[in-house]
């Protein structure tokens, strides 16, 4: 290999390596354009689920009425002592739906913790996670500030092995929260639970038959933002009702662990008495069928079964937090049920279907394969509105040189936008590796980025050294640099093909249609970066700009084909990789001819800066899509 190429390569591979370090620079609270949802968030465990045995030492489990998983405490007169271990552990949220969690005890919520007013309460916590962390006890008041588990602040971080033992007085009656005072991921994987403190003489006002503890969380499925929601762990159908007799007084304690979104739940055909927030008792008459909770708060209500016995459906009045993707109840909705009468709770799947609105489509669900690829082909297509910038005549040496400024500008931005969404499945799968997940979606993801970046940064620049040394002039060398970045940006858009089509085939018709608008603009601004190198120096023929077209933009038209049959993690990281070796190559060439014809002179810089901002626009209004 040529010297001057192994310079330049490893002097990109640095500049690539100081991107990827910094992902943040191309990332968003959302799922950012090009990024496979697969390679997000948490991810369903696929196969042989693994089985998850007890950590030795932890609370007996019992299985609760309500759902959730009572801890059998160790008395010792009034002391009750709970052994919880913090663990990773599978957790299905419905059938065909199961994720690795982080939990206390291998379920979420972790185990219901239930005593007495007066009692000596101690939570003997262990760490076997790898995830340094504490527990935070939540609305737990009347203890000194090191048991209120706070890292930095109240105590030292409990490292991986290590333990530490919080010990409260249970002097205040009412429903709290013991949780993760970590960081928000940890606390929506799952590492959250109840504390119960009945009291010692309850009033005539709150006493009642039943009790049910309705913990509402959220997690993160694929997604970098709160998409699934569960009562008690689990999501509707496969919530448990609460169960009760005609003439019966329940008591349901409301908690709201999510940790950006507010619940609102409404119950069908019942009041809700509120006689307690936040474990203080209410002192005003306040009934309502619909009771709003923040993140972090706790409502206690009593719930008269006074009704026609049946089955009375309970759920979120944020429509969003019921519902999937395609329209269906799902997430936050259970049922108040009577004993004796058939649970019909579960039914609401196949009755609904017929109800969904059509506004003009046979269905919500996937966008039609024909219109797909229509789509795909246009948003690929737009790339030919740049390249005629190439056949611009007498062009002068300073206006070759801010075009050309302009154009390393884009692809400077292109690399730090790809880098981001290349590395992201990287950290994700290094993450479940390092919490004892198998390590083959690392070694696979790791294989295909490099084999990625051999391919555009080593070949690619083999492929133009031997190209310009055949040709038959150094005029014909521009051609060779502006196939070079079409071949580039070709692996990134058939990336980018891969998102629209992805979403297209899960249902999600406008987050597809907003990637088609968006990268349509978005390769209208790619296809000025190809024609740009040549602007003043070399007047291509309109068959040339055809073929480059056809070479960056057509791969957006096959990835939209590839990613609605099936999605890969490994086959966009491979393209993502290939482009940001490609441009990185791309960019040190364009770079070099610069500085040996016109110098680095503040003209060339602010373009620089104008590129950058230009190709910045078009992700922006790629976001503002749903991308």
């Amino acid at each position: 290999m040529p010297n001057f190429l192994v310079r330049r390569g490893l002097l990109a591979l640095g500049l690539l390596l100081a991107l990827a370090a910094a992902p943040g620079l191309a990332g968003t609270d959302e799922v950012t354009a090009g990024v496979n949802p697969a390679t997000v968030g948490m991810q369903p465990l696929g196969g042989g689920i693994p089985v998850a045995t007890p950590a030795p030492g932890e609370s007996r489990l019992v299985r609760r009425a309500d759902g959730t998983f009572g801890a059998i405490a160790v008395n010792r007169g009034r002391t009750r002592t709970f052994h919880l271990v913090e663990r990773d552990a599978p957790w299905t949220l419905q059938p065909g739906l199961t994720v690795m969690a982080k939990t206390y005890n291998g379920v979420v919520p972790g185990p219901t913790l239930v005593v007495r007013q007066g009692d000596r309460v101690i939570i003997d916590y262990r760490n076997e996670q790898s995830t340094p962390d504490t527990v935070h006890l939540h609305g737990i008041h009347e203890i000194p500030v090191n048991m209120d588990g706070v890292a930095g602040i109240s105590q030292p971080l409990v490292m991986p092995g290590q333990s530490y033992r919080y010990v409260f007085p249970a002097d205040t009656p009412g429903t709290f929260i013991y949780h993760s005072h970590d960081n928000e991921e940890m606390v929506n994987s799952g590492l959250y639970g109840a504390i119960v403190v009945l009291p010692a003489h309850p009033s005539a006002a709150e006493r009642s038959d039943r009790d049910y503890v309705e913990v509402l969380s959220s997690w993160a499925i694929q997604s970098l933002s709160e998409n699934h929601f569960t009562i008690n762990g689990k999501e509707y159908p496969y919530t448990a009702p609460i169960e009760v007799r005609k003439g019966q007084r329940v008591r349901i304690r409301w908690i709201n662990i999510s940790g950006e979104n507010m619940h609102t739940m409404h119950t069908h055909g019942h009041y809700q008495r509120i006689v307690a927030r936040d474990a203080q008792p209410v002192t005003y008459r306040d009934i309502e069928d619909t009771v709003l909770l923040g993140p972090g708060q706790r409502v206690d209500v009593i719930v008269d079964a006074n009704q026609i016995p049946g089955t009375w459906i309970v759920h979120c009045h944020v429509i969003d937090h019921t519902e999937d993707a395609t329209g269906m109840p799902d997430g936050l909705v259970t049922a108040i049920h009577y004993e004796g009468t058939p649970y019909t709770g579960a039914a609401m799947n196949k009755a609904m279907r017929a109800m969904l609105p059509s506004f003009g489509s046979a269905s919500l669900g996937a966008l039609p394969f024909g219109w797909t690829v229509f789509l795909g082909a246009i948003a690929g297509l737009t790339i030919f509105l740049g390249l005629p910038v190439a056949r611009m005549r007498n062009v002068s040496p300073a206006t070759i040189a801010a075009l050309n400024a302009i154009a390393i500008g884009i692809l400077v931005y292109l690399v730090v936008e790809i880098a981001g969404s290349a590395t992201t499945p990287l950290i994700a799968a290094a993450r479940v590796w390092h919490s004892g997940g198998a390590p083959w979606s690392i070694v696979t993801l790791a294989s295909a980025y490099v084999g990625g970046l051999f391919v555009g940064l080593v070949g690619l620049g083999i492929l133009a050294h031997r190209l310009s040394s055949r040709a038959a002039s150094s005029v014909q060398q521009p051609l060779v640099l502006a196939a070079v970045i079409a071949v580039g940006i070709g692996a990134h858009n058939f990336a980018e093909g891969l998102a629209i089509g992805a979403s297209a085939a899960s249902g999600a018709t406008a987050i597809a249609v907003g990637l088609i608008v968006g990268f349509a603009l978005h390769n209208a601004t790619e296809g000025f970066g190809i024609a740009a190198p040549l602007s003043g120096r070399v007047i291509p023929s309109w068959a040339q700009l055809g073929l480059a077209g056809l070479v960056a933009g057509g791969p957006t038209f096959l990835g939209t084909i590839v990613g609605y049959s099936f999605q890969s993690p490994v086959l966009s990281v491979l393209f993502l990789a290939t482009a940001i070796g490609a441009l990185v190559f791309v960019i040190g060439e364009i770079w070099a001819v610069l500085r040996r014809n016109v110098g680095i002179t503040p003209l060339v810089t602010s373009m620089l800066a104008c590129g950058f901002l230009i190709a910045l626009t078009t992700e922006i209004v790629v976001d503002l899509n749903g991308g």
